[in-house]
Formats: C-alpha cells, sequence, structure tokens
C-alpha cells in the first residue's frame, strides 16, 4: 500500500527528470486509485501532456481539477498557458485573468496574460502586467526580455534598450539560451532609436 500511496510523489519525480510518460502514467495510477491530492494529481498530468504537445488532452485534465478545486489559481494559470498554445488567446486571457482574481499577486499569471496580451496586440495592457509581475518578483528574468520587446513595438527605444541589457547583465539571455538572438536585437534597436531621433530633423529640413 505504501508504493500506492506514493504515485503521485512518484509521478512529480518523473516530471522532475523530464519522463513525461511515466509521469503521466504514474498521476493516471494515483488519479484511478483515489489517492492522495487529486486535483494537484489532475493538474501535474495536465502539465506532463502538455509537455508532450497532448494539449486536448491536457485541458480535459485540468478542467477535472478545476471541478474538484474550483478556486484552483495554478489550475487557471495552467489552462490559461495551454489555450494560448491552442490559440485559444481570449480563453487564455480569461483564465490567466481568473487566476489574478483568485490571487492578486500571482506574479506568473500576471506574467503570461502579458504574452497572451501581446498575441492579441494590446501592447500597453501587456506592458502594465509586465511592470506589475516584475514589481512582485524582480527575479523574474523573463518579464525583461518580453518587455523589452513590447516597448520596442511601441516605440520606447530608451526603456526597451534599458530591459533588454538588464535581462543579459542578470544572465538571462544564458538561462534561455537567446543571449546571440538577443545581443543582435538590441544592436538593431540601437540603430532605429538613431534613426527615430534623427526623423524630426529631416522633416524641418523638408
Amino acid at each position: 500500500m505504501e508504493g500506492r500511496d506514493n504515485y503521485f510523489e512518484q509521478g512529480l519525480r518523473q516530471l522532475d527528470a523530464g519522463d513525461l510518460e511515466g509521469a503521466v502514467a504514474l498521476f493516471d495510477s494515483a488519479i484511478k486509485l483515489g489517492l492522495g491530492d487529486l486535483p494537484a494529481a489532475h493538474l501535474c498530468r495536465a502539465e506532463a501532456l502538455a509537455a508532450l504537445g497532448r494539449l486536448i488532452d491536457a485541458e480535459a485534465s485540468v478542467n477535472s481539477a478545476l471541478e474538484a478545486e474550483p478556486y484552483m489559481a495554478a489550475a487557471y494559470n495552467e489552462r490559461g498557458k495551454i489555450r494560448r498554445a491552442r490559440r485559444d488567446i481570449t480563453g487564455a486571457i480569461n483564465d490567466f485573468t481568473m487566476a489574478i482574481h483568485i490571487e492578486p499577486e500571482y506574479d506568473n499569471a500576471h506574467f503570461n496574460r502579458a504574452l497572451a496580451y501581446e498575441a492579441s496586440r494590446r501592447r500597453a495592457e501587456a506592458e502594465a502586467d509586465l511592470t506589475r509581475a516584475l514589481k512582485l518578483n524582480p527575479e523574474l528574468k523573463a518579464a525583461y526580455e518580453a518587455r523589452g520587446r513590447i516597448r520596442a513595438a511601441q516605440f520606447k527605444y530608451d526603456e526597451a534598450i534599458a530591459d533588454l541589457s538588464y535581462y543579459l547583465r542578470s544572465g538571462g539571455g544564458r538561462d534561455y539560451d537567446n543571449h546571440s538572438e538577443t545581443q543582435g536585437y538590441l544592436l538593431i534597436l540601437r540603430v532605429q532609436r538613431l534613426l527615430w531621433r534623427l526623423i524630426p530633423r529631416w522633416g524641418r529640413r523638408g
């Protein structure tokens, strides 16, 4: 019986180790036997399924978690990520908003909603969410990269360059394996900033 009681914990270890199929099988066993924290088991199963690309099954697993625990902020956040991956941007925003309603200081939900806002070109709202996420968690390096990108799209070159430069200095480029790509983008932004500053002068000359 001890082995059965540990299905959920074993599943977590397999998930952390990257054995996604093994994790799903162990979470299935925990759920089938009704052992442990079943909403958490459904949620972790959804995470593994999403990583396997089985997005419809993953969303169904989150729905099961929410049926058992309707105020589970992490479940809304996970379903929002799944819906964003399925290009259901409106559904994703609604889910992230619900997660924030339940836990107003949920930094990852603010971050994820910002990405959904960006996908729908609601850049001002995306920037506000990223600023909130960084206020809640200044160590959220990916938020600096995302905010820099979104500020650049709004022609806020000084702020964008500051965000992306900090992202690189803090090691974000190494953590997310995009250091060279971000360096190249920064160079482009510096050129664009220079041209942006020169445009009014050219206009006056005309």
